[in-house]
């Protein structure tokens, strides 16, 4: 009898160990899922529900925006510990503006390297809060000098897909490529009086822009 009794309770507890042993699974699991997913900024970032379209991923809403060519994300952190994301969105001007004449488009591009939208935001806390710092409009000109605009519409404008009319013409405020960095016409030899230094991650944008 007692024989019985005691083989009877063995796989008992082999039942009771693969119980617990299936808990501490289902409870690893979301931890790492944590940890190597949602705690990365960029990945918090891009799959972020946010104002003016909570429907819709940022990741979802930059990338399809039909008047960008590329989306490229990064994260920086500063030296007091804050979470900055950025994505670089380069602007397709030609699709951006069609109204735009052949001679007009190439005076617009002419001395042009790159034309492109930053949208920057802040990212804290556990689980990652995300929100929006700012989105800047810069223009990359050959000789070196940066022109931005910084402005809240655009990415209202971004989520409804609608076009930017000032992403055409922003290339016609650079100075000819003949002139070599720092040699312009500007202020102390700028180039140009709008020229501006790109925003370090976590920096406001320029007041006034």
């Amino acid at each position: 009898m007692t024989q019985c009794f005691f083989y009877s309770k063995r796989p008992f507890r082999w039942a009771r160990h693969f119980s617990r042993a299936r808990l501490a699974l289902v409870l690893l699991v979301p931890l790492l899922f944590a940890l190597t997913g949602c705690g990365d900024p960029v990945n918090a970032v891009r799959e972020a529900r946010l104002e003016p379209d909570p429907t819709r991923t940022v990741a979802e809403a930059l990338e399809a925006y039909p008047y960008f060519k590329k989306v490229t994300w990064t994260s920086t952190k500063d030296k007091d510990g804050k979470i900055f994301v950025q994505a670089e969105c380069d602007i397709d001007v030609a699709a951006s503006c069609p109204d735009l004449s052949p001679q007009s488009l190439a005076l617009a591009n002419r001395d042009v390297n790159r034309d492109y939208l930053v949208a920057q935001y802040v990212v804290a806390g556990w689980p990652r809060q995300v929100r929006p710092q700012y989105a800047i409009h810069i223009t990359q000109c050959a000789n070196g000098n940066l022109l931005s605009v910084a402005d809240p519409k655009y990415l209202r404008a971004i989520y409804k897909g609608e076009r930017v009319r000032f992403f055409c013409l922003e290339g016609l405020n650079c100075p000819p490529a003949s002139n070599a960095k720092g040699q312009g016409n500007g202020p102390n030899g700028q180039g140009n009086e709008t020229a501006i230094r790109l925003p370090e991650p976590g920096a406001n944008p320029p007041p006034g822009q």
